[in-house]
């Protein structure tokens, strides 16, 4: 239970300040214990905040995960936009990953243990294989225009890393006419003439 507590204690902490700036003396008065007692769960900070972004992007991974598996009979071009706008999904209700999240992509912060990356990488590679099957799906179909899967791949995650950064940056109404353009664009880039009717709005 104090583990959890300090888990959660110790996003909200990383969520709002550098890591640097961040002590766990701080952290542990959020959960109502003395700093030493932190030790008796967690090494030092570097591992603490390790294990909060590994289940953070843990959380995130689930997410897709389940978003994908829930898509898998929609149509190709359905599939890519329940992804796309998963981005916005996950993160409404959670400010706290957002801006963990976005600290850590920008450098905002000294930790970067191997764990991070590995982590990260991991995730990255499913995500990609989930996209670049989503893609190749429709162009068997004769949905998709035939581009390198890879190049599609890389472009796609290439927006939604936009789409996940701007989401700190602009407000929800901009946001949103943001990500309809996105898609909107995409998907007539990638449709046939002969299909453009059955795009998604």
């Amino acid at each position: 239970m104090t583990r959890s507590r300090i888990l959660q204690a110790a996003l909200t902490r990383f969520a709002r300040a550098d890591y640097v700036e961040t002590s766990l003396r701080d952290i542990a008065a959020d959960v109502g214990i003395k700093a030493p007692s932190i030790y008796a769960h967690f090494a030092n900070k570097e591992e603490l905040y390790t294990e909060v972004y590994v289940l953070s992007l843990a959380e995130h991974r689930s997410f897709f995960t389940a978003l994908i598996a829930e898509s898998a009979s929609l149509d190709p071009l359905e599939r890519l936009h329940r992804i796309l706008t998963g981005v916005s999904d996950f993160y409404r209700d959670r400010p706290d990953l957002l801006a963990l999240h976005l600290r850590t992509a920008l450098g905002r912060t000294m930790a970067q243990p191997s764990g991070l990356i590995d982590a990260f990488q991991v995730w990255d590679a499913e995500l990609s294989a989930a996209v670049r099957e989503t893609y190749l799906d429709g162009v068997h179909r004769g949905q998709f225009t035939s581009l390198p899967p890879e190049a599609f791949t890389s472009h796609f995650l290439c927006l939604m890393d936009g789409l996940f950064l701007q989401m700190s940056h602009y407000s929800p109404e901009l946001y949103a006419e943001h990500l309809s353009h996105t898609w909107s664009t995409l998907a007539l880039f990638i449709t046939p003439p002969a299909s453009t009717e059955n795009q998604t709005s």
